[in-house]
């Protein structure tokens, strides 16, 4: 009796060490090929209809269906007296605001903004365990799916007669900035990518951002740890991403008082990246949708330098013999 009792003890130790050891190597392997594979083709856009504001602008939700099965929501707010084409902001913000983000716009001025919501189909709030366990592979799928997620709806974008195609921007925000720096890095389309109020190291940038939560400081880097891995942080390694999106530029933009971000974070992404890049300081707090004054003095840097910039991304695709919806495909 003591022997199989010792054996199937040690059978089960055996079982659960195999098992976290599973996935430990499920969470940490890279998963740069689901980027490339989940895209795949539109086969259904469902518009709604288009609705003016005060007269100046209009707006427009998106709902875009693929082949893979990934669905993605954005809305697009546009002048309503230029029918362009017109240069185009991609934006990603925080995991509340999505697509919301571009009621913080304003006047989107001679500009398209595309708002994306994450490709996650879960609740919004979680009471119990019993909720939990479900809405966490769901979570976990949204972030994998947000890369290929921008580059879907960019598919659909540059298919409007409104669009520029060769003065297309992304901008990541504050949570955007992970998957903007992996998007920015594998969709050549992209002329320029903008990092605002992100920095490198998102194990590091977890950690500090659970002080309030976790007052210890023995459980709060495992706590971190264990969340980094939640999130399959090793592929969305940012400092390696964002070295991947030169020759073309990348522009990183911190706030003197960010609460929620140390400054050596901003200049560690900033540093990892290739030439040409630049790093611009502005005053305040972190960006934040209950603060919009931030919001749109951060945009109007960005809309600013997309009126002066030439439309170099055109000709170097004319050299190369590609169209500017073909690049980077």
């Amino acid at each position: 009796m003591l022997r199989t009792l010792l054996l199937a003890s040690a059978a089960t130790l055996a079982a659960v060490v195999l098992l976290a050891a599973w996935w430990l190597f499920d969470h940490a392997r890279p998963r740069h090929d689901h980027f490339v594979e989940r895209k795949g083709q539109i086969v259904e856009v469902r518009a709604a209809p288009s609705v003016q504001e005060t007269g100046r602008y209009t707006s427009q939700g998106v709902r875009l269906v693929a082949d893979t099965g990934l669905t993605v929501d954005l809305r697009v707010l546009r002048p309503s007296e230029d029918n362009g084409p017109l240069p185009l902001m991609v934006v990603l913000g925080g995991h509340r605001t999505g697509q919301d983000a571009v009621d913080l716009v304003g006047d989107p001025g001679n500009v398209v903004v595309a708002a994306l919501d994450y490709p996650y189909d879960g609740p919004t709030r979680i009471r119990n365990l019993r909720q939990f366990i479900p809405a966490l592979r769901l979570m976990q799928q949204g972030l994998l799916d947000t890369p290929p997620a921008v580059s879907l709806a960019l598919d659909w974008l540059m298919t409007q007669a409104y669009v520029d195609t060769s003065q297309v921007e992304l901008v990541g925000v504050s949570l955007g900035t992970p998957f903007v720096a992996v998007a920015g890095a594998l969709d050549q389309r992209f002329a320029r990518v903008w990092i605002i109020h992100g920095g490198a190291g998102n194990e590091g940038w977890i950690e500090y951002n659970l002080g309030s939560r976790v007052p210890s400081t023995f459980w709060r880097p495992h706590m971190a740890r264990l969340l980094h891995l939640l999130a399959y942080g090793p592929s969305f390694d940012t400092k390696a991403w964002v070295a991947q999106i030169a020759p073309r530029p990348l522009v990183v933009i911190g706030a003197t008082d960010d609460e929620r971000l140390p400054r050596h974070k901003v200049e560690q992404l900033h540093a990892a990246a290739g030439d040409p890049r630049e790093l611009i300081w502005t005053e305040g707090a972190h960006v934040d949708p209950r603060r919009p004054d931030i919001v749109q003095e951060l945009l109007a840097i960005v809309r600013q330098r997309m009126d002066a910039r030439p439309p170099v991304q055109a000709e170097r695709d004319e050299d190369q013999g590609l169209t500017a919806a073909q690049a980077g495909r």
